[in-house]
């Protein structure tokens, strides 16, 4: 347990370094997103509810919560409608719950066409819906549960809704916007240091498929790391003239995140949080300032808070570019067995 307790600490609290984080400064007045239709994944509680809250207060006209759990969802959009900030700037917003399991591919796909059969706009995708846990699981397509999470389903939904996405910045003259919510824990990925090397002939998900490639205090970085890696290669094969794509960190925040932590991680965990996390609502800034106030400039771009940074050291190591292709080649062929995929996205 001690061992557990010291490999946790070393994991989490690399990055915190100094004690307290950095104020982020209150989005700029003005913000007006009336007319416009966004989805949010991973809506039902912590950043994702609060990111729907702050769309609200400015005004948008429609947003989707895209959630495993509806009725959950459902006590989230009730909430969500009675707050008075909520009731006074948009009484009359769209605010629907649908049904989005990332874990499975079908599910995804489920929901991209209900959405697609609704709805003929798209402005925002936030990609905000993912895991951090400890316990190593597949999933019923044999992925580990963390890369199907928080990087493969994520994939599939941008592809699924991209023809929509770009044919919104068609119809209005003004790109759409994708920001995926990302993590400085990238840095501390089992193979940013070096932990767990690809092998020889070893494929990038084959590798973290594999039993023997799981450290648990590493996997959820591991898969931010994955996101990364897309984004990067994304921005060399597509510009953001139509969709703007980028992906922001919001930093430590007081969400429910570290509740499926043992007991013996939680508290210490929560002790920590008490000290320097930030709350939702500044967690709800840095998202809507990926989202909607950065411009073309952050295409293909990693936010630290609320900043356009450079990555990890180890993203522009020969071995980082490396595993960067082979990751994309490998997500082309798996996507192309799900979806069409667009010609833009070709091995490279």
């Amino acid at each position: 347990m001690n061992k557990a307790i010291t490999d946790f600490f070393n994991t989490t609290t690399r990055l915190a370094m100094p004690i307290l984080q950095a104020p982020v400064a209150p989005l700029p007045e003005g913000i007006c997103l009336r007319g416009q239709t966004a989805i949010v994944t991973g809506a039902s509680n912590g950043i994702g509810t609060e990111i729907v809250a702050q769309l609200l207060e400015r005004e948008i006209s429609t947003v989707i919560l895209a959630v495993r759990n509806v009725a959950k969802g459902e006590a989230a959009r009730t909430s969500l409608l009675a707050r008075p900030s909520v009731k006074k700037a948009n009484p009359k917003a769209v605010l629907k719950v649908m049904e989005l399991e990332v874990e499975d591919y079908a599910s995804v796909q489920r929901f991209t066409k209900a959405f697609l059969a609704e709805h003929s706009e798209l402005h925002l995708l936030l990609l905000n819906a993912g895991i951090g846990v400890l316990k190593r699981d597949l999933v019923s397509n044999g992925h580990e549960k963390h890369i199907q999470v928080n990087y493969l389903s994520n994939v599939l939904i941008l592809l699924e809704l991209l023809p929509l996405l770009n044919a919104t910045a068609d119809k209005t003259g003004k790109p759409t916007r994708v920001t995926w919510t990302g993590s400085r824990m990238h840095s501390s990925s089992a193979l940013a240091k070096g932990k767990v090397p690809i092998k020889p002939g070893e494929t990038v998900l084959g590798h973290f498929d594999s039993e023997d490639s799981y450290v648990p205090f590493a996997r959820y970085a591991d898969s931010k790391l994955l996101c990364l890696f897309f984004l990067f290669e994304l921005r060399k094969h597509l510009n953001g003239d139509k969709v703007i794509q980028n992906s922001f960190c919001p930093g430590m925040v007081n969400t429910g995140m570290s509740d499926v932590l043992p007991i013996y991680l939680r508290l210490p965990m929560n002790l920590v949080k008490a000290i320097r996390a930030r709350s939702v609502e500044v967690a709800g800034w840095t998202a809507l300032n990926a989202a909607v106030v950065v411009g073309p400039e952050s295409h293909g771009q990693f936010l630290l808070d609320k900043d356009i940074v450079e990555p990890s050291p180890y993203v522009k190591t020969a071995e980082g570019q490396k595993v960067q292709k082979m990751l994309w080649n490998e997500t082309v062929d798996e996507m192309s067995k799900l979806t069409t995929i667009p010609s833009w996205m070709t091995k490279v």
